[in-house]
């Protein structure tokens, strides 16, 4: 929340939007090249994508690509008038996100592991991305985001939203966003307490963490170190120690506040889909493969 936090409580995606500073436009202009001869030559086959207030070019995409602005392209929320928590530019405004908090957002594992669970939309206007959807758990003990699959086919984390000017189609779409909320909190739930009966030895433990946490670390030994010392010991922001989910939970607690963390976006981004994200559920997998 370090990120995007809205003050105010917006009642549409639009509004959000320009809570956030994203309500400028995006058009098509000409694209072409200086050819030989040194004159401008207007290419037939590409366009570029231009922000209108600064003139700021975005990519170049091809002469039918359909542009939806930023709160055009979350408007689909609007159908079930969700709480609007969060919301901003990422890659200087070549992304956005908006972040949707549910009614009943916090659910537990474990008696006392506290979670708030969020829909996180994402699109681009430079063809990085379309209109996504990402579901993250933010760990209450430790603040740590947790875009952790439940490795089931059921209750996915991530996917992409078509985009749709019919309202019975908006309405489908948020439904089934909050749909997925319930199914992957269900999953969540019994992935963490699976991982919560499971005492996996120290030894494979260190193997799983040399394996995908330290190999570009430049000091190995001291980063594993690091991570068994809070399995072991932290029970503050760690906690389920000597579990496998204390060693889901240690490897969250160094990726998001351990390591030289950067800014607020790219320990936003690396949850979402960078190095903290691929890591954990890297090791969470391999740990869950030790309790069949």
């Amino acid at each position: 929340m370090k990120r995007g936090k809205l003050v105010d409580t917006p009642q549409t995606a639009a509004q959000a939007m320009e809570m956030a500073g994203l309500n400028f436009t995006v058009s098509k202009q000409p694209a072409g090249y200086v050819g030989a001869d040194g004159q401008w030559h207007r290419s037939n086959h590409r366009v570029a994508i231009v922000r209108d207030d600064t003139g700021e070019l975005f990519e170049f995409v091809s002469p039918d690509y359909e542009i939806f602005q930023y709160a055009e392209a979350f408007d689909f929320m609007d159908a079930i008038r969700p709480h609007y928590v969060a919301a901003g530019p990422l890659k200087g405004g070549r992304q956005a996100f908006l972040v949707v908090e549910p009614e009943r957002s916090e659910f537990t594992v474990g008696g006392d592991d506290k979670h708030d669970l969020y829909a996180i939309l994402r699109t681009s206007h430079d063809r990085s991305r379309a209109i996504e959807v990402t579901l993250m758990a933010l760990r209450g003990r430790c603040m740590n985001q947790l875009t952790l699959s439940t490795f089931g086919r059921d209750a996915k984390y991530r996917w992409s939203i078509p985009h749709t000017r019919s309202m019975r189609e908006k309405l489908i779409q948020a439904q089934h966003v909050m749909a997925q909320l319930d199914e992957y909190t269900t999953e969540f739930q019994h992935l963490a307490e699976r991982l919560m009966r499971s005492r996996p030895e120290e030894d494979k433990v260190r193997s799983i963490l040399a394996k995908h946490v330290t190999p570009w670390a430049k000091k190995q030994d001291e980063v594993l170190d690091t991570i068994l010392h809070l399995w072991h010991e932290n029970e503050e922001q760690v906690g389920f120690n000597d579990t496998s989910w204390g060693v889901v939970s240690a490897v969250s607690e160094y990726f998001d506040w351990g390591r030289s963390r950067g800014t607020p976006e790219s320990r936003f981004l690396n949850a979402l889909q960078g190095v903290t994200h691929t890591t954990i559920n890297r090791v969470t997998k391999e740990l869950l493969e030790l309790t069949a």
